[in-house]
């Protein structure tokens, strides 16, 4: 959002004034609205990203080459090997990674902390249902900035920072109404996700860590506001003097909430699992992820850290519930309650 801020200022603010300002106004609208506002935030945000991209997609080819065709005509002739997966240059860490990364984080997906955020804030099932149909066409759209991102590698070569390449090729070839237009849209998309990962944050400490003792549970909502607004604090900070590091940790997090995998989803499948055995496999799943990464040696053989510790972290959790069996409900993790109930009655 400081980005933004920056760019559709015409450089008036430079960035860091420009994180400084997307740092007030997002902890304000986090901190005042919840959950509920920003889903009503995201259905505007959504309408205006659809609209800009669109008319960026058609606008930003023609001005720049005459069409979307003659620019793919020109990437193809003169630079070929960004077409190719898992793309090109030392950077690139082969089409194993790609894939068993591509896997790990569209299964983690489903466990996220702010996907089951909207899981336990949704009206009903069907809206889930719904939303499950609709979001993958949702990511169709993200080709719209690949494709600018190929033109900016002619209209904009060696740009410091690839985060300014959208707004590089919106500000120079668009009028400023235009240029505002999109800014919106993208500073909203920045609030959205942004308020629904703090809001998560701060529920989870809030509630389960700093509220559970009886003189801070009436407050719970109050020490909510407040670790969300520490964390975002400790995010500014990061964003200047490491701001490579939030790509990495945002990377590190799925691998290590694929290890909550088994005990989340798994669970409710395989009614055999245990506690110890769940247990088990979590701490042996996060502890090879830890040292995978931390010697150096993420991805293994080509393979994705996580998704090595999720198969350690699987097999160990099998290995231990079909070893100590659960002799009593409170030893299984998923307890079917209406079964047993049933059960009882009849």
């Amino acid at each position: 959002m400081g980005v933004v801020v920056s760019t559709i200022s015409y450089g008036t603010i430079n960035l860091g004034t420009g994180y400084l300002i997307a740092f007030v106004v997002t902890e304000a609208f986090i901190i005042f609205s919840g959950l509920r506002g920003s889903a009503w935030v995201s259905i505007l945000k959504d309408s205006l990203v659809i609209i800009t991209l669109l008319a960026v997609f058609v606008y930003v080819p023609v001005h720049y080459f005459g069409g979307i065709g003659p620019m793919l005509d020109r990437l193809v002739a003169e630079r070929p090997q960004w077409l190719v997966l898992p793309g090109q240059g030392k950077e690139s860490l082969g089409m194993l990674w790609f894939a068993t990364t591509g896997l790990l984080n569209g299964v983690v997906y489903t466990i996220f902390p702010t996907t089951v955020a909207g899981y336990l804030g949704a009206k009903n099932p069907g809206v889930l249902r719904r939303n499950a149909i609709i979001m993958p066409f949702y990511q169709v759209l993200l080709f719209v900035p690949i494709l600018l991102g190929l033109a900016a590698v002619f209209v904009v070569p060696g740009l410091s920072d690839s985060n300014l390449a959208m707004f590089e090729l919106v500000v120079d070839s668009m009028p400023a109404w235009m240029v505002g237009l999109v800014g919106v849209a993208g500073a909203l998309s920045s609030i959205v996700p942004m308020a629904v990962f703090m809001l998560v944050i701060g529920t989870m400490w809030g509630r389960s860590v700093l509220g559970v003792h009886p003189r801070t549970a009436p407050h719970q909502k109050r020490l909510s506001q407040l670790v969300t607004f520490l964390v975002g604090l400790v995010a500014l900070l990061f964003t200047f003097v490491s701001p490579s590091t939030l790509v990495q940790l945002s990377v590190l997090s799925y691998q290590g909430l694929a290890q909550l995998l088994p005990v989340v989803l798994i669970s409710l499948l395989w009614k055999r699992m245990t506690v110890a055995g769940a247990a088990s496999g979590l701490a042996v799943g996060v502890v090879v992820v830890a040292v995978l990464v931390s010697t150096g040696n993420d991805p293994l053989l080509g393979i994705n850290a996580g998704l090595i510790g999720l198969a350690v972290n699987i097999a160990v959790n099998v290995l231990v519930s079909l070893a100590r069996p659960a002799t009593a409900p409170a030893d299984r993790l998923a307890v079917d309650e209406l079964a047993e109930v049933r059960a009882s009655r009849s």
